[in-house]
């Protein structure tokens, strides 16, 4: 089931990115064993900030880079794998430390998106009350 699980979030990065010229993928908060092409497309999603139209076309599945795991499962994690547990409650408590001002904005898929591709964009959005 790990491996099932892991293969499932490689394939859904593959194909959800268009091949374009990106940042060094160590610039980049993968989950434990993700592997990208080392050319993906990424969105920029700092002009939600600003209130600006978007200037790239995308949905909101383009953004969903990380499995959606039930809060009632996310426990039995600790025992699928564990790296993975611990990567996902990280992320969790990144979006519990956020305003209310920033997840009025931004969605649960794009907070996973900004904290998997975007760090600056990330610790940004750390500092706004």
């Amino acid at each position: 089931m790990k491996k099932t699980n892991l293969l499932l979030l490689i394939a859904l990065l593959s194909f959800n990115f268009i091949m374009a010229q990106a940042p060094s993928i160590s610039e980049y908060n993968l989950p434990p064993g993700c592997v990208l092409k080392q050319k993906v497309k990424i969105f920029d999603l700092s002009y939600k900030l600003e209130n600006k139209p978007s200037i790239y076309s995308y949905s909101q599945s383009d953004l969903a880079v990380i499995k959606d795991i039930p809060s009632s499962e996310i426990e039995n994690y600790k025992n699928i794998d564990l790296n993975y547990y611990d990567y996902y409650k990280e992320g969790l408590s990144f979006f519990d430390s956020l305003s209310s001002k920033v997840k009025d904005i931004y969605t649960i898929t794009e907070l996973w998106y900004i904290y998997v591709f975007d760090q600056d964009l990330k610790n940004k959005l750390i500092t706004i009350k």
